[in-house]
């Protein structure tokens, strides 16, 4: 784990990388996505945070390597709350999607989970304590994804998938996107033309 600006840490890698905000307030820890383990999540706590103060789980698509683990965390931490884009919500509260969520390319056994909310439209903001995420719904080749701005003093994007951030562009104009782009480990992050945003692994 690794933190990579105030409140915002890298918890690992688990088939996608896995995100994590402390929120400072009532709101709790804010995790952008699960991964596939639950033991990588529980590590947080060997860095002062408690993995049963996760208060919320903001999902970027429905992608086996981004949900696998969401089942357990809710089963060791009855309080989390997930989110994601209605375009995700059935194959993430349903079975039966297992070929849709790459879940039998993966040889896993996805147990649903119920969304405290689906986030409709282009942009829907979250607000948890003093920190605004901007959902930026972007379909993407197969699937849509979201991406997070963190709209404070960092502002930090979290797109589920990174080829993706070309498709940006069109509200590059909205994002105060001055700090990092953090992307998925499998893929190659590609800057939107006239900005200078550089990549963390």
């Amino acid at each position: 784990m690794k933190e990579i600006f105030k409140d915002v840490y890298h918890v690992g890698d688990s088939g996608c990388s896995v995100f994590l905000v402390d929120s400072n307030s009532e709101d709790g820890l804010i995790l952008i996505d699960c991964g596939m383990s639950l033991s990588l999540i529980k590590r947080i706590n060997k860095y002062g945070l408690n993995p049963l103060d996760i208060k919320h789980c903001i999902l970027t698509h429905f992608h086996i390597d981004h949900i696998g683990a969401c089942s357990d965390l809710k089963n060791f931490n009855k309080n989390v709350k997930f989110y994601a884009h209605y375009m995700d919500a059935i194959a993430i509260e349903e079975e039966g999607h297992d070929h849709k969520t790459a879940a039998l390319w993966y040889g896993v056994d996805y147990r649903p989970v119920k969304l405290e909310k689906r986030l409709k439209g282009d942009i829907e903001i979250l607000k948890f304590g003093e920190y605004d995420f901007q959902c930026i719904h972007t379909p993407g080749q197969h699937k849509p994804e979201i991406f997070f701005n963190k709209n404070s003093i960092t502002k930090t994007v979290f797109p589920g998938v990174s080829e993706r951030i070309r498709t940006l562009e069109p509200f590059v104009h909205h994002l105060p996107v001055k700090q990092a782009c953090i992307h998925h480990r499998h893929e190659v992050c590609r800057t939107p033309p006239g900005k200078s945003i550089p990549c963390i692994e």
